[in-house]
């Protein structure tokens, strides 16, 4: 471990002191890391929560027996940015789903991931899945959902994207 007297020419004990770090009369600095826990009940710590934005129009609603490749929510083309997005996607049957990020083009996606949905429950009942990612889209890229297989017939499908900027 070594240690290097801080000098006061350095400007690092006016910093100190304006930190209200005081009475130790020699400073050093360490090639030691050491976990520091923060105690203060005049420290106030504000967590902002915010829930996705729900206006934006990224479902197909719901939909009967959806042939496969069928896009059930999209984003639209977005400006270049980041976004945060959440996916509600839920089926009665067991199906496989496809999240794609598509070129602004619609010619090619940029990425695709695969995931299971939904459930085998005797009584039809739907699960939903929700998968929160925050993605960087170039100019006009957007995201899509899709079934990947044929759905059920008289099943309702249903997925939605929630997006909000940043």
């Amino acid at each position: 471990m070594a240690n290097y007297p801080i000098q006061d020419s350095s400007g690092w004990l006016t910093i100190l002191r304006k930190l209200g770090l005081t009475g130790i009369v020699r400073w050093v600095l360490s090639d030691t890391v050491v976990p520091v826990a923060i105690v203060d009940s005049e420290v106030t710590i504000n967590a902002a929560a915010s829930t996705p934005l729900v206006n934006v129009p990224a479902s197909a609603g719901e939909l009967v027996a959806p042939a496969a490749g069928t896009r059930q929510a999209t984003t639209g083309p977005l400006p270049a940015g980041a976004y945060s997005m959440t996916f509600w996607i839920t089926s009665p049957e067991l199906a496989a789903m496809r999240i794609r990020r598509r070129n602004a083009a619609d010619t090619a996606d940029v990425w695709a991931h695969r995931l299971q949905v939904g459930s085998a429950a005797p009584n039809g009942a739907s699960e939903v899945l929700v998968i929160s990612l925050r993605l960087v889209l170039a100019n006009n890229e957007f995201v899509v959902v899709e079934n990947v297989g044929a759905g059920g017939a008289g099943l309702v499908y249903q997925s939605s994207i929630f997006v909000s900027a940043g």
